[in-house]
């Protein structure tokens, strides 16, 4: 390994997650009335200009909270006054780098935000520590004229009759079920033995215990005051089998979206102008020692009504990122593919298509990376499972547009340049790439890099879309993306034809930057 290849390598690790630090401090106050005066401070690397403190309580914007110093010791400080509940937050460094509290024993899982508890108590036995009493967000109310039928209907039924009941109900009811002024959620499953429903907002979370429907035959349900719920909502249901007691996605969820790197079911309204996102749970190679991964399918506006349209797929690494809460990953909110997706395609200005999410795992680093022949995947575990796993899935259970042409890649940073990777070394499967601030400093075991891949390759008949900023540590790979597209043209790729570079002058090399300039790629690969 080059030591250029470790320098940078090291670089990429601390943006991704830094807990290198290890002089975080927080300090709390109870102020009384349900406030909290909490004292924040950091002691960054000697080289850092400025300290900001985000999190959930101001929206996570880095430019809303400065931290003060350095003082004598090296430490930046700040406080903040804090309602009673659970707030998550992180450090952000010279405006790009976030890091959490490596002193804070308390962390989200996925993306390790460090939580206080201002006046309410944790739960320590898992993970992911949540409030034992979290303040209620929204009233129960009396069920509406729906779930009156569904009762009726159900106490008449034999337990034979149960699945068949409840399948027919889920088709006409996609949940939660909207009411003029109530929100309605059911959940089924016969042999549980008590339900809860999870909410969770901008890091508030409550819960609610559904009542049964009837007795004995597994059906809960809890009908809340939709006035006073939050506009972005996700929830999980807590389920008790006895033996037994887990979260879980609701499986008759209208769409999911991903909380702090794991599925979530969306409080969300069916809608035929908005493409909806289901999850595939736990999908695993056929052979070898990548861990399982969850795998979230956009299906875009129209798909469940036209039932004989076939439609074009894209491919994204990072794919808990790619979504639409606004907090998650690192706190600058996801891509918001199927956000933009929508819009674009509503006004006609890209071709439906369907969008596949493959989550990521702890070894990122490794799946992501060029292997240890970057001229070859053979033995590239992660692309073995994209063409051999995920794609013949997606394929199989979706109306999808079949040849090279119609399926495409896309991905940021690392997940950039395994889509060019997978791409020109696949051109019979994969017509398009899209790499945004790709991160070409990678090397193979004989340190060899991306210009060495294409220089074996050759002019292959694969769209390429490459962009980069110019802000923050490296200016998010400017020089080296400059270098990349040059090489393309010189192998053959034509401006305007398969090849298109965009420098996003002043950006950094962060998700909030990758969606502000996401129609881009997507116009690129699906443009009318």
């Amino acid at each position: 390994m080059s030591m250029r290849f470790m320098v940078l390598f090291a670089i990429c690790i601390s943006v991704f997650l830094n807990t290198r630090f290890a002089n975080g401090k927080v300090i709390m106050t109870d102020l009384g009335g349900g406030q909290y005066r909490v004292q924040f401070s950091f002691k960054p690397p000697a080289d850092t200009q400025t300290v900001a403190l985000a999190g959930t309580f101001n929206g996570w914007n880095p430019g809303e909270n400065l931290m003060t110093g350095p003082d004598s010791e090296g430490k930046f400080s700040t406080h903040r006054t804090l309602n009673k509940g659970r707030h998550e937050y992180k450090f952000v460094l010279d405006g790009s780098e976030w890091v959490t509290d490596p002193e804070n024993p308390y962390k989200t899982e996925g993306y390790l935000n460090a939580i206080v508890f201002a006046g309410v108590s944790s739960d320590m036995t898992t993970k992911r520590t949540i409030p034992k009493e979290p303040a209620k967000m929204a009233t129960i109310i009396d069920q509406p004229k729906s779930l009156e039928n569904l009762k009726d209907a159900l106490e008449k039924a034999d337990n034979a009759a149960l699945p068949g009941i409840m399948l027919k109900w889920f088709d006409t009811h996609p949940m939660p079920e909207f009411g003029k002024s109530s929100i309605s959620f059911v959940y089924f499953d016969s042999t549980a033995l008590s339900a809860t429903l999870e909410l969770a907002s901008q890091g508030i979370r409550s819960g609610y215990v559904m009542d049964k429907l009837v007795p004995d035959k597994g059906v809960f349900a809890v009908t809340l005051d939709r006035s006073e719920l939050p506009k972005r909502l996700a929830y999980m249901y807590r389920v008790d089998w006895g033996q037994e007691r887990r979260e879980t996605v609701d499986p008759n969820c209208w769409s999911v979206t991903s909380r702090s790197g794991r599925p979530a079911s969306w409080v969300v309204e069916a809608d035929e102008n908005r493409g909806r996102i289901e999850v595939l749970r736990d999908i695993k190679p056929e052979n070898g020692d990548l861990l399982a991964r969850d795998v979230y399918v956009y299906l875009p506006p129209g798909y469940d009504k036209n039932v004989g349209q076939r439609y074009p797929v894209l491919y994204m690494h990072d794919g808990q990122n790619c979504w639409d809460d606004p907090v998650e990953p690192f706190g600058h909110g996801g891509w918001c593919v199927n956000l933009a997706a929508d819009r674009l395609i509503n006004s006609g200005k890209i071709e439906p298509f369907i969008g596949v999410g493959m989550a990521n795992t702890a070894h990122r680093m490794t799946e992501y990376g060029p292997g240890a022949d970057i001229s070859s995947d053979k033995g590239h575990e992660y692309i073995a499972l994209i063409k051999s796993v995920v794609k013949p899935l997606i394929e199989k259970r979706y109306r999808v547009k079949k040849g090279a042409k119609r399926a495409a890649l896309m991905g940021s940073s690392m997940g950039g340049i395994i889509s060019l990777q997978a791409s020109v070394l696949n051109p019979e499967l994969f017509g398009a790439a899209a790499c945004l601030s790709p991160a070409f400093f990678f090397e193979d075991k004989s340190g060899r890099g991306y210009d060495y891949l294409l220089k074996v390759t050759g002019k292959v008949p694969v769209r390429l879309y490459l962009d980069n900023g110019t802000a923050g540590k490296g200016q998010d790979g400017a020089p080296q993306t400059r270098q990349m597209v040059e090489l393309l043209r010189t192998l053959g790729w034509k401006d305007g034809v398969d090849l298109e570079h965009f420098e996003d002058t002043g950006a950094v090399h962060n998700e909030r930057a990758w969606r502000a300039r996401l129609d881009r790629p997507l116009f690129f690969l699906f443009g009318k």
